[in-house]
């Protein structure tokens, strides 16, 4: 289950915030399972505009601009984030920040981690 409540949003956050802290004062950290190697956005042959895409597809996502199918996809799920763009790593770096700052995470777990440490080529 993803929170008792859902209406309103905050306090699905408040939640989170209070599970933390009772993580926390069990002596319990929290690990949060991340995933920034690749968005719902599928591969080139996904019609949707979801995520990144829409924004700046060369920018956000690993491409082959000489290929018929442009996005690379080291993932496994059509994609790959370009966390070598220094825009996109600040994207990274902010989003882990709000975590730890906002929800008082203790750490986090990377999927697919060696995705993000790919050249400009993968």
């Amino acid at each position: 289950r993803y929170a008792s409540t859902s209406t309103p949003a905050v306090n699905v956050s408040d939640e989170f915030k209070t599970m933390v802290k009772q993580l926390h004062l069990n002596g319990i950290e929290v690990i949060l399972d991340v995933v920034y190697n690749h968005t719902a956005e599928g591969g080139d042959d996904d019609p949707y505009v979801l995520s990144m895409r829409g924004i700046d597809n060369k920018m956000y996502y690993m491409v082959d601009l000489n290929s018929y199918v442009q996005l690379l996809n080291f993932s496994g799920c059509g994609n790959t984030v370009n966390a070598n763009n220094p825009v996109v790593a600040q994207l990274i770096i902010d989003s882990l920040r709000h975590w730890v700052e906002e929800y008082h995470v203790d750490g986090f777990r990377f999927d697919l981690a060696t995705a993000l440490c790919r050249g400009e080529q993968g």
